[in-house]
């Protein structure tokens, strides 16, 4: 008897099979790095994040009240720390022995970075710390030096994330630091400014939808088989929410820049926001080139 052609919709004999099998061993392994892309990738986050830990540092202590001076004290000590680590950064020749060397360097300086500003986190919550550092805001900052330590390790351990975790992963990731963006910044405007502030708001309830869409994508297939349609949309959406948050920060930092609007907005913290944004971007395009290069590798095959 010959087997009958599978119907559009319904499971063949031998993909019934395959039902019980665990899915994540149909999982795409980890890509390796060359060591052309581990320098150039390793210094531009290093050039980076180590900014970012700086100002860090400097917004924290100007947050905390003026009577907490040792922890004043110390978030001076971490922006000296991390200004001499940036200069480095920017010192190091393209060596892979160097630059791995810069790398442990940065995740030793962050690590203390982050246990610091988690252990401050509990301090504030507990009410035994005042001053003007949001709790949100201090978890924040520690999600980030989070992140910042895990890149440079799966550079130092020669990986990539397979592209379809490395794009969940990295959305999940950068819609939640842009819909709070979004609500820092309506928290900081005067509330006087109320086209502003409602369109900062707005901007926080769309990224919230994008986080929460980002969620369910990684319930259902991170560390699962490769599905790129659905994947490819989520770098899309991504990409133009992020490029419109982007236009409405450069013109709050033009306009912050020139006292054109009322706030409490310090506008290297208004440039600061906006050069995460631009991170961002920077690394959907990374993620899209490596997305079209892996789809173009299985079309050939």
């Amino acid at each position: 008897m010959q087997n009958q052609p599978q119907l559009p919709g319904h499971v063949s004999s031998g993909q019934f099979s395959q039902m019980l099998v665990p899915p994540e061993s149909f999982a795409a392994r980890p890509e390796s790095l060359t060591e052309q892309m581990f320098v150039e990738r390793s210094i531009t986050e290093n050039r980076f994040w180590l900014r970012i830990m700086k100002e860090h540092a400097l917004f924290l202590g100007e947050g905390f009240s003026r009577n907490d001076t040792q922890l004043i004290q110390q978030a001076d000590r971490f922006h000296t720390y991390f200004e001499q680590q940036e200069r480095k950064a920017y010192q190091v020749p393209n060596n892979v022995s160097l630059v791995r060397k810069l790398n442990e360097e940065s995740i030793e300086l962050v690590n203390g970075f982050r246990n610091f500003k988690r252990n401050l986190l509990i301090l504030i919550i507990n009410c035994k710390v005042s001053g003007f550092n949001f709790p949100l805001l201090v978890d924040h900052i520690a999600r980030e030096a989070e992140y910042f330590m895990r890149t440079l390790q799966k550079f130092n351990d020669g990986i990539l994330d397979p592209i379809q975790d490395a794009i969940i992963s990295e959305n999940v990731f950068w819609l939640k630091i842009m819909m709070e963006h979004s609500r820092f910044i309506s928290a900081l405007l005067d509330q006087s400014e109320r086209n502003l502030v409602n369109a900062a708001r707005k901007f926080g309830d769309d990224f919230e939808v994008l986080l929460n869409q980002a969620r369910d994508v990684e319930s259902m297939l991170y560390r699962k088989q490769p599905t790129y349609p659905i994947i490819g949309k989520l770098n899309k959406d991504s990409e133009s929410a992020t490029t419109e948050l982007r236009a409405f920060k450069k013109a709050g930092l033009d306009f912050i820049q020139a006292c054109q609007i009322r706030n409490v907005i310090n506008p290297l913290l208004a440039d600061h926001v906006l050069r995460e944004a631009d991170h961002f971007l920077f690394m959907i395009h990374i993620l899209e080139q490596r997305l079209n290069a892996k789809k173009m590798a299985e079309q050939q095959m």
